[in-house]
């Protein structure tokens, strides 16, 4: 299936920005843990076939990462009419977004509606909407889907930028809640640590399977 993010088998400059996008609001864990609502989950939020007492090393998690954001990638595609006619910001935070709350979940939304209808800038404005776990609004997911949406709306007219580099857009006040936050890198690093740090860790594993290249 056709992909924008890779591209003989390697992650194209517009799938590592997704991947510097996705893995600092995923925030990397490299033991099986619990997440909000009791899921098992490990590395950059994935909870396929986790179970707990999983470990993982950094670079396992980013190959793992990277993996991911293709398959939910090629999972979006097939809902969205037009996917290469999207522009990357809002294409970068669909994709973000599916990674989150599942594929059906995000097929199913009226953001995907209102995309197929041309009316990209109202489903970015979709995005906040998505801010709850287990039936309650959470601050970390907040967070998460302003800059997701900030990215999709900045994206309409111009490249992409990884969160926290671009100065943001006003964002609407975040309703005040008790809950305690999911785990996001956000509330731990700056964005633009996070993104770093993931995208090292991408270049380390492809480094080392060069080295695994040339000793065979």
């Amino acid at each position: 299936m056709k992909t924008r993010f890779k591209v003989a088998g390697v992650l194209t400059a517009l799938g590592l920005t997704a991947v510097g996008v996705v893995g600092p609001f995923e925030g990397l864990r490299l033991t099986a843990y619990r997440d909000i609502v009791g899921v098992p989950t490990v590395c950059y939020g994935e909870t396929r076939g986790v179970r707990m007492g999983d470990l993982y090393t950094a670079e396992e998690c980013a190959e793992m990462l990277g993996d991911g954001i293709v398959e939910f990638e090629q999972e979006i595609r097939k809902c969205l009419k037009a996917p290469d006619t999207i522009p990357d910001g809002p294409y970068i935070a669909f994709n973000s977004l599916a990674y989150n709350i599942g594929a059906k979940a995000f097929c199913g939304s009226t953001l995907v509606r209102l995309a197929n209808a041309g009316d990209l800038e109202a489903a970015c404005r979709q995005l906040p909407r998505w801010n709850r776990a287990g039936g309650r609004v959470v601050k970390g997911l907040v967070n998460r889907r302003a800059e997701e949406m900030r990215i999709c709306l900045d994206g309409l007219d111009g490249p992409v930028s990884l969160p926290g580099v671009a100065a943001p857009r006003p964002k609407p006040a975040a309703p005040a809640v008790d809950a305690e936050p999911a785990p996001v890198a956000s509330e731990a690093w700056p964005y633009w640590l996070g993104s770093l740090l993931v995208l090292l860790a991408m270049a380390g594993l492809g480094f080392g399977v060069w080295r695994l290249v040339r000793r065979r």
